[in-house]
């Protein structure tokens, strides 16, 4: 960045030089700082299709769907080629529930470069999204070839052929929620004859240490084992032909260790009231956080609902948030060091409400009942148009009817926690 800026004292109108300036800035984080030096590298060249197509990444990440959106659409008005936008316009477009117009998208960036890999990933999620898993995983497979792709070994890729007691390492990709959720195929590998070793992240450790039948457990960063071949958790959906109907769903399928259990034990339970635990955020250095998460505030309203004991289950830095409870939320983040603590948590609780991160797949692999919060092009694995989830059967989801309107979901959870608190039958025991 001092280079960029030294060279522009020298040469204060190349337009070049002010983007790859910008490009700097937005690498490092200074979104704002960037935004004025791509303006200034179209002001100085107004064609500029890479400064203009920064420009819309910026405006992306800072939630200026719109403002990237007519960038993009620049860009293919002078550069019809350009594969990145269209790859990137269309992710947009599926953000805002415009399905149709993203797969004109993802189809286009196919025409002109058949092996973009961010294109075809882009693609499969769609079609997952949609149902058409067939099509789905095949394509879903792609996110091996981009640069967040699963770690690579030069151990082979299992297709699902028998093992006949070959070594077989599972490993774990993208965020702790995906973990969760693909765990449930571990049963179906070890079937398959093989002696399976897992490596995950850190915080599901105890957890996983209870998991039968494992040959080793590593977690991420940690020397791993001889193996014989390997694959990513979640090419494990494709190997087993995973569809609609056929989704391992039973729950649940991981266990709480004992030393969580007596520690979440001997905190203070309410013995009357529905007991109910809450998690508004997931990670922000997610993609798409800023489409997940919601401000604490939004579920103020919900606090008010007689009859109900709320415990936060946050962690991070929106726990901090909870200062705006006035006292009505216990919080839960002193006494949890990882996700064995929330799962026993979760064990004396009636319900979890949470949105779309990590709290809600180990509540749905406990069968804890959970209601998900999602936003309105909700991530793939919630599927279109329906209120329940065929990979958890504890949970209940609630959609925003229009993009980012969380009001009108805490509205209609709210009527659904009242009728819920006057059912005696979920009243914990």
């Amino acid at each position: 960045m001092v280079c960029y800026r030294r060279a522009l004292v020298l040469r204060p109108e190349c337009a070049e030089l002010e983007n790859n300036l910008g490009v700097t800035l937005e690498a490092q984080g200074h979104l704002e700082e960037a935004v004025s030096a791509f303006n200034l590298a179209l002001r100085l060249k107004p064609e500029y299709a890479e400064a203009r197509f920064n420009l819309g990444n910026v405006d992306w990440k800072r939630g200026n769907l719109q403002a990237a959106v007519e960038s993009y659409r620049q860009v293919l008005a002078t550069h019809p080629n350009h594969v990145e936008a269209h790859c990137n316009l269309g992710s947009i477009l599926h953000d805002q529930g415009n399905f149709e117009a993203a797969q004109l998208c993802y189809e286009r960036a196919l025409e002109l470069q058949p092996d973009s890999a961010y294109a075809a990933w882009n693609r499969s999620l769609l079609q997952l999204l949609q149902g058409d898993f067939a099509a789905g995983w095949r394509n879903f497979e792609a996110r091996r070839r981009t640069q967040s792709s699963p770690r690579h070994f030069p151990q082979p890729l299992w297709r699902g052929e028998p093992l006949n007691g070959a070594r077989i390492l599972l490993h774990a990709e993208q965020g702790l929620g995906d973990t969760i959720q693909f765990l449930r195929y571990l049963p179906m590998v070890q079937a398959a004859g093989g002696s399976v070793v897992l490596c995950l992240p850190t915080r599901l450790r105890r957890m996983a240490r209870l998991l039968p039948g494992l040959a080793d457990l590593r977690v991420t960063g940690e020397p791993l084992p001889p193996f014989d071949c390997q694959i990513p958790l979640m090419s494990l959906p494709l190997v087993f032909g995973t569809n609609l109907e056929n989704i391992p769903a039973r729950a649940p399928y991981l266990n709480i260790p004992e030393d969580a259990s007596r520690a979440a034990s001997r905190l203070v339970w309410p013995a009357t009231g529905l007991r109910v635990g809450i998690a508004w955020a997931g990670s922000p250095s997610h993609a798409k956080d800023r489409l997940r998460s919601m401000a604490f505030s939004f579920l103020l309203p919900l606090l008010r609902t007689k009859g109900v004991h709320f415990f936060s289950l946050q962690m991070g830095q929106a726990s901090r948030q909870l200062s705006a409870a006035a006292g009505t939320v216990t919080d839960l983040a002193p006494f949890t060091s990882d996700l064995s603590d929330t799962a026993a948590q979760m064990a004396h609780l009636d319900l979890v409400i949470t949105v779309d991160t990590s709290v809600a797949h180990m509540a749905g692999a406990l069968a804890v009942p959970v209601w998900t919060l999602l936003g309105y092009a909700a991530d793939w694995r919630w599927l279109l148009h329906r209120d329940d989830s065929p990979w958890y059967p504890t949970m209940r989801l609630f959609r925003q009817p229009s993009l980012g309107a969380w009001h009108a979901v805490m509205e209609e959870v709210r009527t659904a926690l009242v009728a819920r608190v006057a059912d005696p039958v979920h009243i914990h025991r």
